[in-house]
């Protein structure tokens, strides 16, 4: 999806698990980033399982980018489907970062499994506070 440009923002459109975004991406950082958002929707297969299992491995790819990436005290935001394994990357946020949650927006449908992680307080690589 193409966006118009935001002043102080950089903008990737590409697939990020594919080779050469990750690089690309860390180029145009010049260093660390205090958040990374994570938005990341595979295409949607209507396999609800499928596609729960699809987004958490997007959401866990960025995850990993995030602890290269990240000053101490940074932020991590994911999207993911709800469907059962998302725990499991809850359990690993906890393990980096002072506070997990979860957030549904409003503006996302009733009906819709999507959720937000929410994870502030980056400890650092090797999870030290």
């Amino acid at each position: 999806i193409e966006m118009d440009p935001l002043p102080g923002a950089i903008f990737f459109v590409q697939d990020f698990i594919s080779d050469g975004a990750s690089p690309a991406i860390k180029e145009a950082l010049e260093g660390k980033a205090d958040a990374i958002l994570s938005d990341i929707a595979p295409p949607l297969t209507g396999h609800r399982q499928t596609d729960h299992l699809r987004i958490i491995a997007a959401a866990e790819a960025a995850y990993i980018f995030s602890c290269e990436v990240l000053h101490r005290g940074g932020c991590f935001v994911a999207k993911v489907f709800q469907g059962g394994t998302e725990e499991a990357l809850l359990n690993e946020l906890k393990k980096k970062f002072e506070s997990v949650k979860h957030a549904k927006p409003a503006a996302s449908r009733t009906e819709s499994s999507e959720i937000y992680v929410v994870a502030q307080g980056y400890y650092g690589v090797n999870g030290n506070h």
